[in-house]
């Protein structure tokens, strides 16, 4: 993504469209010239019905990767006694349905929870400016977007969900109304927790996207199922803490959120 994607005419460095009026709880920021324009800015938008959905979504992913990885544990042991001593053809037929219902939930789990995620990322994030938040990196809209940007998407996620931590932690209130706030927070390091977040997804991801190649062999081996099914249970078992951080860290984010706009509001003259 060479340059800004943006006009300059049209948005700020925020992204924030340069026009309509601001919302009055919500820092000015630097006077703008004669003439032009104020910049908008949406009202916050409690967080809170989001998160319980991408919570519960989560909290159900737990549950079923812990069931998938015992029902990896079974197709490894009959894998393995495929190589010694031989196994029938229901007992393969039986695995087979197995792994494959099991496959389906997940699927439909994983696209339930990646949408009930992306609309509480960009409801947070949106909420930014409304929160005193200025000088931001990213946009709401690229909040999400990154998700599907090869090769950035490795890197830019955790960079944006480190921006809606410091930008919604309410100690963070007074030093982002501060002429260096911006450039001060901006230079803050990723969050441990976001940090474990990602760290697991991706890796988790990573693993068992692996492991799925080995079904797009031809024939594959018997060695090549007893990998792929140790890569599977690996991935599943990584899924489970990953999915308490993710957990955490949403509620961490969203109670902070309604913390800082109580302060915001208390700020403004009545």
């Amino acid at each position: 993504m060479g340059g800004q994607w943006w006009d300059s005419d049209t948005f700020d460095e925020g992204g924030l469209p340069m026009s309509a009026q601001i919302d009055r709880t919500t820092p000015a920021g630097p006077p703008t010239q004669a003439g032009s324009p104020a910049r908008t800015v949406s009202p916050f938008s409690n967080p809170a019905g989001a998160a319980q959905w991408v919570k519960g979504f989560l909290t159900a992913s737990l549950v079923l990767a812990a069931l998938a990885a015992i029902s990896g544990l079974f197709q490894m042991e009959l894998l393995s006694r495929a190589g010694t001593t031989g196994i029938t053809v229901a007992e393969a037929a039986a695995n087979d349905a197995r792994q494959q219902l099991v496959g389906v939930v997940q699927l439909g789990l994983w696209v339930a929870t990646g949408v009930a995620f992306f609309v509480w990322f960009h409801r947070v994030h949106r909420n930014l400016p409304a929160l005193g938040g200025r000088g931001l990196k990213y946009t709401p809209g690229w909040a999400v977007g990154w998700f599907f940007v090869p090769f950035l998407n490795f890197v830019r996620p955790p960079q944006v969900m480190s921006e809606v931590w410091h930008g919604s932690n309410p100690e963070g209130l007074e030093p982002d109304e501060s002429p260096e706030g911006p450039s001060l927070r901006n230079r803050l390091g990723t969050p441990s927790l976001v940090g474990w977040w990602w760290a697991l997804f991706l890796g988790s991801n990573l693993i068992g996207n692996f492991a799925a190649r080995v079904l797009l062999e031809p024939s594959p081996t018997l060695g090549q199922l007893q990998l792929m099914s140790g890569l599977q249970v690996l991935s599943e078992v990584l899924e489970i803490p990953g999915a308490l951080v993710a957990i955490g860290l949403i509620t961490r984010i969203t109670g902070w959120q309604a913390e800082r706009n109580g302060r915001v509001r208390d700020r403004v003259p009545s």
